[in-house]
C-alpha cells in the first residue's frame, strides 16, 4: 500500500476534478434533471398517496386497535388488526359521505349567497359609517362614497365565484389522478397491514449499513419525531374541528348570518396556533358588521373572546396536554418564520418542528451533563 503513497495526491485531484465536471454538468442539465424527477414523482404518485393516506390513518388505527384489544370479546382481541383497518376506512368514507351530503352543498350555498351581497353589504357599511359621522357631528374617516364603491365593484369583478367548481375539477385529471388514487388507497391499506414488516425491514437494512448503536439511536429520533408530530396534528385537527362546532353553533344562536362559513373558517384558521385564533375571530367581526350591523358585529366579538379564552384555557390543554409547554414568544417566532419561508402549512407545522428541536436539544444537554458528572466521579 505504501508504494501507491505518492499517487494519493493525483487520486483526490482526480476525484475533485470529477466531482466538479459532475455538479457543472448537473446544473448545466438542470431540466432534463428536473423533469427526469419529476417523470419518476409522477410514476410513484400512487405510491405517495398510498403512504400519505396510510400516515394520516395510521393514529385512528392504532386507536381503534388498542379498543379492540382491551375489549372482553375474543373475537376483537383476535381480529383486532383487520377490524382497525376496515373500521378506520369505513369511518372515513362515512365522513367523506356526510361532508359532500351535508355539509359541502349549505356551504357553497352560503358562500354564494355572501358573494352576491357583498355589495350591499359594503354600500350598507359605507352609509352607516358617513351616517354616523354626520350625527357625532365629527369626520374621523375621509370617506368618497363613489371613489369607494367603484374601486370595491372593481376588486370584485376580478373574482367569479361561480368558476370556482370549474377551478376544482380541473385540479384532479380525470383520466390518471382519479386512477392513480384508487391505487393509492389500495397501496395504503397494504401499508397499514404489513406496517411492522416494513420497519422491521428498514430497521435490519439500517442495521447493515449503519451499525446496531447508530441505528438504534437513528429509529429512537425518528419515533419521537412521529410521535410529536402525529400528536400535535390530530390535537389540532379536533380541537380545530370541536371549535368549528362550537363556533357554529354560538354564532346560529346569536343570528349571525353565513355562521356556518364563519364556523368553518374560525375552526381552519385554530390550526395556526395563536394568529389563528386572532385574524379568525377579527374577519368574523368585520363579517358580521357588514351583514348584520354594529350591534350584532359587538356580540360576535364578546362571544368569540370567551371562546378563545375557553379553548385557550380547556379544551386545548386538556387534548394537547404539556406538549405546548413552551413560552409564547419561541412560538410566535417559530410561526413567523414557518409562514414566512413555507406559508400556511409552514405556520401550522412550524410548532411542531420546533418541539423536536427543543427535545433534541434537551437530550443532547443532558448525556453532554451525565458525561461530565461521570468525568468528574472518575
Amino acid at each position: 500500500m505504501k508504494k501507491f503513497d505518492k499517487y494519493r495526491t493525483w487520486v483526490m485531484a482526480f476525484i475533485f476534478v470529477v466531482a466538479v465536471i459532475l455538479v457543472y454538468k448537473t446544473f448545466d442539465n438542470f431540466y432534463k434533471i428536473g423533469s427526469v424527477i419529476s417523470l419518476i414523482f409522477s410514476a410513484l404518485s400512487p405510491f405517495i398517496t398510498g403512504f400519505v393516506l396510510a400516515y394520516i390513518l395510521n393514529m385512528p388505527c392504532k386507536k381503534i386497535n388498542s379498543f379492540c384489544l382491551k375489549s372482553k370479546y375474543d373475537f376483537l382481541k383476535k381480529h383486532s388488526k383487520k377490524i382497525s383497518i376496515l373500521g378506520v376506512y369505513v369511518l372515513t368514507c362515512l365522513f367523506i359521505y356526510v361532508l359532500m351530503r351535508a355539509i359541502f352543498p349549505a356551504l357553497y350555498k352560503n358562500i354564494l349567497d355572501l358573494y352576491s351581497n357583498i355589495p350591499a353589504y359594503f354600500d350598507r357599511a359605507i352609509n352607516t359609517i358617513l351616517e354616523w359621522q354626520k350625527n357625532a357631528n365629527i369626520s374621523i374617516f375621509e370617506v368618497n362614497e363613489i371613489n369607494a364603491k367603484n374601486a370595491f365593484n372593481k376588486f370584485l369583478g376580478k373574482i367569479d365565484i361561480t368558476e370556482f367548481s370549474k377551478y376544482a375539477q380541473g385540479v384532479i385529471d380525470i383520466t390518471s389522478g382519479l386512477v392513480n388514487f384508487f391505487i393509492g388507497i389500495i397501496i395504503s391499506v397494504y401499508m397499514l397491514i404489513d406496517k411492522e414488516k416494513i420497519i422491521n425491514s428498514a430497521k435490519h437494512v439500517c442495521d447493515v449499513l449503519l451499525g446496531k448503536e447508530r441505528n438504534a439511536l437513528l429509529f429512537n429520533v425518528l419515533g419521537m419525531v412521529n410521535d410529536i408530530f402525529e400528536t400535535y396534528v390530530y390535537s389540532r385537527v379536533i380541537d380545530g374541528l370541536i371549535m368549528a362546532v362550537l363556533s357554529t353553533v354560538v354564532l346560529s344562536i346569536l343570528r349571525v348570518r353565513y355562521a356556518m362559513i364563519l364556523g368553518v373558517m374560525i375552526g381552519a384558521m385554530d390550526l395556526i396556533p395563536y394568529f389563528g385564533s386572532i385574524i379568525s375571530s377579527v374577519l368574523a367581526v368585520i363579517i358580521t358588521f357588514f351583514t348584520g350591523g354594529i350591534f350584532r358585529a359587538i356580540w360576535t366579538g364578546v362571544a368569540m373572546l370567551i371562546l378563545q379564552q375557553i379553548d385557550g384555557n380547556y379544551i386545548g390543554p386538556k387534548i394537547m396536554g404539556n406538549m405546548l409547554d413552551i413560552s409564547p414568544l419561541w412560538i410566535i417566532f417559530a410561526v413567523t418564520m414557518g409562514g414566512g419561508l413555507f406559508g400556511v402549512i409552514g405556520m401550522v407545522l412550524s410548532v411542531p418542528v420546533l418541539i423536536v428541536l427543543r427535545r433534541i436539544l434537551s437530550n443532547i444537554i443532558e448525556l453532554k451533563e451525565q458525561k461530565q458528572e461521570n468525568d468528574t466521579y472518575e
